[in-house]
């Protein structure tokens, strides 16, 4: 297996990933992809924040959120590693899934594509699709991938 480092310069696809299953299939592209291409990947998560004023007792439930979070990528990451051979390097962001997305394609000058999953289930808890495609616009100026839930493995190694 020929290991691709995450080098920031390369181009670099972002996957932006929510707790659906999608969100899986999406980042699994992704890194197919990247892999086939010599790009580098980056895992964007967006935490939303309910109160700009969050009281002491929220931050606390912020906090162990994140850190669940980056628990739960950095165990994806090693997944990634072990099955495809590159390592994404993980962005976590605070704020307005839309906001932050356009923040962290503007942070990235090589950004080349950005991959959003879809969910079969229309009542899913996909909350990043829906939002991105409404007001994705004019506001961040490379390609968007969106990919369905449902496509095997071997169809996404066959697409790539």
């Amino acid at each position: 297996m020929t290991e691709i480092k995450n080098n920031l310069e390369m181009p670099i696809i972002i996957a932006c990933i929510d707790t659906s299953n999608a969100s899986s299939t999406a980042l699994r592209y992704a890194c197919l992809k990247a892999k086939k291409m010599n790009f580098a990947v980056i895992i964007l998560a967006v935490m939303e924040v309910s109160h700009k004023n969050l009281m002491f007792g929220s931050r606390i439930i912020a906090q162990d959120k994140r850190q669940q979070l980056e628990k739960n990528l950095k165990k994806i990451t090693d997944e990634i590693y072990q099955g495809i051979g590159i390592m994404p390097k993980i962005s976590i962001r605070e704020g307005e899934i839309m906001t932050e997305i356009v923040r962290e394609i503007k942070s990235t000058p090589t950004c080349a594509m950005l991959v959003l999953g879809k969910s079969q289930n229309s009542l899913s808890d996909n909350t990043v699709l829906p939002k991105v495609a409404q007001k994705i616009g004019n506001k961040i100026k490379v390609p968007v991938t969106i990919v369905p839930e449902n496509l095997s493995d071997d169809f996404l190694e066959k697409l790539v």
